[in-house]
């Protein structure tokens, strides 16, 4: 009852800065998207569209309500999967009913505090990166294969949930099963999107959104622009502190297993190429790094014994 409070209310929120104002019949909005009438990557992006049509029937009730409610959903998802996360991490099972929530922290600044933007895919892009994170750290191969192809379907960033496995799975890294498997996730990912970029080879804009020229002029304009600082370095909730203090302090060599931390290490590659296909100051586009900075978060509180917060040994 209280996540689906908590939800509740986040959602609330989100629908009234965000969700309530936005132009529904945009170029980019679902409706466009199901028509296949949208710009480049956006037309890519169909798993909420295809979901909105099966809710077709559901029609006689206005969609941004039908939509809200699909968000609620999404948000109590993603609570329960965090909390089956945490449970790899640390033993105390009812500290963790209560740090579970801690993942909307971030996403009420990223979503709602510092967003001015609406896209219908950023929080099925958070549960699917989250859930994905759940089976690599359970090393089950064949789900995570699953929810890869699901989460592409939604965005194309789901990439990154390979650079996650890679990170944990960095012992074996060079072993023919990881070998293999990291080549089917990158070919399932290079020849999705040139279906896609064939099927849809009429619609204008570009098969990957090029953000680099963007991106320079934000680090350019950044001690002079407070927006830019603001967006920057508010992002997360400054959540991202405890996690500069857990590595450069060594407090995260505490955990008795290094692969559940490097498994979060995402944020690396994120910055490394997200120069070239994000942009920088458009708070919302982090959907995919917020699992591991809360994560990481409670890996850092894991390292204070006073807390109770025992890890879970490496087995």
């Amino acid at each position: 009852m209280f996540y689906l409070l908590l939800a509740g209310v986040f959602c609330f929120l989100y629908y009234k800065k965000i969700v309530e104002p936005a132009d529904f019949s945009a170029d980019n909005s679902i409706d466009r998207v199901i028509t296949f009438h949208t710009w480049k990557p956006y037309q890519f992006r169909l798993l909420v569209p295809f979901i909105f049509v099966l809710l077709k029937p559901l029609s006689f009730i206005p969609q941004k309500t039908v939509f809200i409610v699909y968000d609620f959903i999404i948000v109590c998802f993603i609570i329960d999967v965090f909390n089956k996360t945490l449970t790899q991490y640390i033993q105390n099972k009812k500290a963790i009913l209560w740090l579970s929530p801690v993942i909307l922290y971030p996403m009420l600044w990223n979503y709602i505090i510092l967003n001015q933007g609406f896209q219908f895919y950023d929080f099925t892009s958070v549960l699917i990166f989250t859930i994905g994170i759940y089976f690599i750290l359970k090393e089950k191969f064949t789900y995570l294969l699953i929810v890869f192809i699901i989460g592409l379907v939604n965005k194309e960033t789901i990439a990154y949930l390979g650079f996650a496995y890679v990170f944990f799975n960095y012992k074996k890294m060079f072993t023919k099963k990881i070998i293999l498997n990291v080549l089917l996730m990158s070919a399932l990912f290079v020849v999705y999107k040139l279906i896609l970029n064939y099927l849809f080879q009429n619609n204008a804009g570009s098969t990957v959104e090029i953000s680099y020229d963007a991106n320079i002029y934000t680090i350019k304009q950044l001690p002079f622009n407070r927006i830019y600082q603001k967006d920057i370095f508010l992002n997360f909730g400054l959540l991202y502190v405890p996690v500069l203090l857990l590595f450069l302090t060594g407090r995260w060599k505490k955990h008795p297993d290094r692969r559940k931390v490097y498994v979060n290490l995402v944020f690396l590659p994120y910055l490394l190429f997200g120069i070239f296909i994000i942009y920088f100051s458009e708070i919302r586009v982090y959907a995919e790094l917020i699992p591991g900075i809360s994560t990481l978060f409670i890996i850092y509180l894991s390292a204070f014994d006073k807390l109770n917060l025992r890890p879970v040994e490496y087995v």
